[in-house]
């Protein structure tokens, strides 16, 4: 055997062993290696790839990072319409006006309190001309339905349902899915294959993301629903990859070559093939055994915990009933949008909201002061799980709904996750109760520090916003806390070991008051530091000690836009960051930034433009008809035209400016491209809140303590790149300034690793090509943008030139 053949012989042994541990994680849910094991077999797997690029396969495990992204989804048809099911649920609800009744909701899941299953049977039954009828019973996964294709076993298509008819190809993104295999484990497989399908994330993950977003200050997402369709939605199949997006799958839609008798032999061979299926189904006799199983392992109204719900690692929306003889199918007329064989059932304790008492209402302060009512509440089990507390989300809504404490109030899941008060039971309001008043509840001050609470202005000072805030920036215990881990997140600073319960205890025990203190701390305080209790030590440790001071020491040099997220200033976020940091040579220089004064400004200078324009249709501003003015109504419109072509010359004067200082914006109606008056609205890749945002910030004494700080401490953030020539770094590197795109599937880098070497260069990335773009950086499977760069005359450069370019080879 020659060397190609041995490499390829091994190649071929890894990819199989991976796959096979894939199946065993993935489906059988049966792991049989530990993750670090894992890991290992597939960097052994990455770098005899990457030595050997020539025999990549398109089916290797590697190939699910992801492709070049899409400018758009394909259109594709379904082969069989993807039907939605008729949903029904039980026949009676629980009148809210009576006390909860435990023996009442048995005797609703009761079979003769079931009428919606008895008579679906009964129209079957009479349909198919029988006296008893075989049905599956399976549970109905709260996901995303998609249709997987498989040719000759190999992975070919994945679609979403979309309308039923049509879906959108999103192969590249299902490609990513390690549950979905890429080959079907079948020595013989079908010419078409075509399963469809349920994409989820499980709950724990689900939970684990949202923490993960909480602990860094960004927004959550509602259910784990909403976060697979945004996932699968997401044009670039490597933000796909980064998601725990699984699958299972319950049906075929269409099979060359393969035949079932029923639909339970067709669930056990997808199992066969190495597609994940349903953990729990159950092949019922008739309608009496499915409704004794239904009651014993579905609701189990004698033990909660035995809830189905309980027992899988997803959410679901109810349990189906099918037919199980997949010839009697096409017997069973099928309704109008639904298909006649199969329904879905929605238990009753899954859908009616549970009844609880609000004990408490307790306040909590978020990092940016932001106060936030939280209702404690006696616990229950609703939806799926036992819940204490809930938001309440601010003042506002809590007197829109009249929440009071003592209440008995309903409790559901918004999208079967998050908590919420849905609405008072106002007839066992026990007397007494009190409106709630927030700033009565807690005194007046910061429920963390005793300090100073109030609603700050919003709108150029026209309203008051929803929410109160803690005025103590520097001196709440709360506050400090977020802020600490907010500027030890990933995206931010990356110190490595300071979570959730380090960061608080940082603050309790006084060593950090601000985040800029951790670069005083010593490595032997905060090896010492207890994260237990005082019976029940339990140290930080001097290897953790010495990561957190090795990171410290990395954070110095981190470029401006990293430095600027990790002040956690309000509305900064990650791509503000950078765009601000692109703006601007370090972070003095921003926070006396002419460029944001003077986008400010040009705001103003819009918004006065259509106060004063003579031709405003809006009722607000605009004059009578020419011919119904009055003479007051003339000199007005006269006053008005010179005082709007004034407005036009300075704010002309004012956004060739900012564009000559590197700001991308537009106006609407701009003289020099329509004809028309600047008066309808300022576009640009900035944003005027975040502009407020960074001026209050460096106004306050907490903002000017930060900026004389990290000077004393010799930390000076500096751009990675800046646009327009404001402040603009010195740089010997050949792409400082530059602008690049990427397009296709570079040899060794991924996206994000070839964009963070450009900026660290000194070089832009954008999306698109233009004439303003200087290089494009092309891989393997380039889209259009290679194209227009060459229609354009841009350079294109391979991996290798660009390394060579910035001295990486």
């Amino acid at each position: 055997m020659g060397k190609k053949e041995s490499v390829q012989a091994k190649l071929e042994d890894l990819r199989a062993l991976i796959r096979h541990h894939d199946r065993k994680y993935y489906v059988e849910n049966k792991p049989e290696i530990s993750d670090y094991e894992y890991d290992q077999l597939y960097k052994q797997l990455q770098q005899l790839e990457a030595e050997h690029p020539d025999l990549i396969s398109p089916d290797s495990p590697t190939q699910r990072v992801g492709g070049e992204p899409t400018e758009a989804f394909k259109r594709v048809q379904h082969l069989r319409p993807m039907l939605s099911l008729e949903k029904v649920d039980g026949a009676e609800h629980p009148d809210r006006d009576e006390e909860p009744d435990r023996d009442k909701r048995n005797r609703l899941q009761d079979e003769n309190t079931l009428p919606a299953l008895r008579a679906f049977d009964a129209t079957i039954r009479k349909q198919l001309g029988r006296e008893q009828v075989e049905y599956i019973m399976e549970p109905k996964v709260d996901g995303v339905s998609i249709a997987v294709h498989y040719q000759h076993g190999k992975l070919a298509l994945g679609v979403t349902r979309g309308d039923g008819q049509f879906g959108d190809d999103i192969t590249a993104n299902l490609r990513t899915v390690r549950a979905i295999p890429l080959e079907l484990n079948l020595k013989d497989p079908p010419a078409l294959l075509e399963v469809r399908g349920e994409a989820y994330i499980a709950t724990k993950d689900f939970e684990a993301l949202n923490a993960k977003l909480e602990a860094a200050g960004e927004k959550t997402f509602p259910n784990a629903r909403n976060v697979t369709a945004g996932t699968l939605k997401q044009l670039d199949p490597r933000l796909v990859a980064q998601r725990p997006v699984r699958a299972v799958f319950y049906a075929v839609g269409v099979c060359e070559g393969i035949a079932w008798e029923t639909h339970a032999e067709m669930l056990e061979a997808l199992a066969r093939f190495g597609l994940p299926t349903q953990r729990r189904w159950w092949l019922c006799k008739d309608i009496d055994e499915l409704l004794k199983v239904y009651r014993e392992e579905v609701v189990c109204d004698y033990d909660e915990k035995r809830d189905l719900r309980r027992q899988l690692p997803y959410d679901l929306d109810g349990v189906v009933v099918k037919v199980n003889r997949l010839a009697d199918w096409a017997r069973i007329p099928s309704k109008t949008r639904a298909p006649g064989y199969a329904i879905v059932h929605k238990p009753i304790p899954w859908i009616v909201p549970a009844e609880t008492v609000l004990k408490a209402i307790t306040v909590q302060v978020g990092r940016t002061g932001v106060l936030t009512p939280v209702a404690e509440l006696e616990p229950v089990f609703v939806q799926g799980s036992t819940i204490s507390r809930a938001t309440l989300h601010n003042e506002d809504e809590i007197r829109r709904k009249d929440i009071r404490i003592g209440d008995t109030v309903v409790i559901r899941k918004a999208g079967m996750v998050i908590p919420e008060v849905v609405e008072v039971m106002k007839p066992k309001r026990p007397k007494g109760a009190m409106e709630f008043d927030l700033v009565a509840h807690i005194g007046g001050k910061c429920p963390a520090c005793g300090g100073p609470i109030a609603k700050e202005e919003v709108s150029g000072g026209e309203a008051e916003e929803v929410a109160w805030r803690c005025q103590n920036v520097a001196g709440c215990p709360a506050q400090k806390t977020r802020r600490v881990e907010y500027f030890a997140q990933r995206k931010a600073l990356d110190l490595e070991s300071l979570g959730g319960i380090v960061a608080e205890k940082l603050v309790e025990s006084g060593l950090v008051n601000e985040p800029l203190d951790l670069f005083d701390l010593s490595a032997e305080k905060l090896a010492a530091l207890n994260l237990g209790t005082a019976d029940e030590p339990r140290v930080f440790g001097a290897k953790n000690a010495v990561k957190v001071k090795e990171a410290l020491e990395r954070a110095r040099t981190l470029p401006l836009h990293r430095w600027l997220q990790a002040l956690a200033i309000s509305d900064v976020g990650e791509v503000m960051a950078y765009e601000l940091a692109s703006l601007h040579a370090d972070l003095r220089s921003l926070a006396r930034s002419k460029v944001i004064s003077d986008f400010l400004k040009l705001q103003e200078l819009v918004a006065e433009a259509k106060k004063v324009n003579p031709d405003a249709t809006t009722e607000e501003y605009k004059l009578p008809p020419k011919s119904k003015r009055t003479r007051a109504d003339a000199e007005e419109a006269e006053r008005r035209e010179a005082r709007h072509a004034a407005l036009n010359a300075e704010i002309e004067a004012l956004a060739d400016s900012l564009r000559q200082a590197g700001v991308k914006l537009n106006l609407k109606g701009e003289p020099k491209q329509s004809g028309k008056p600047p008066l309808l609205d300022v576009t640009s890749d900035l944003q005027t809140e975040v502009c407020k945002s960074i001026v209050a910030f460096f106004e306050t004494d907490y903002g000017k303590r930060t900026l004389e700080r990290m000077s004393r401490l010799e930390i000076t953030p500096r751009a990675s790149a800046t646009r327009g020539g404001i402040g603009a770094i010195p740089s010997e590197s050949p792409i400082s300034g530059k602008t690049f795109v990427l397009t296709g599937t570079l040899p060794t880098l991924s996206r994000d690793e070839a964009t963070k070497l450009i900026r660290e260069a000194g070089g832009n990335v954008t999306g698109s090509v233009s004439k303003n773009t200087d290089y494009v950086l092309a891989g393997a499977d380039p889209g259009s943008k290679l194209d227009k760069a060459r229609e354009l005359g841009v350079r294109v450069l391979t991996e290798d030139e660009f390394e060579a370019m910035i001295g990486k080879k």
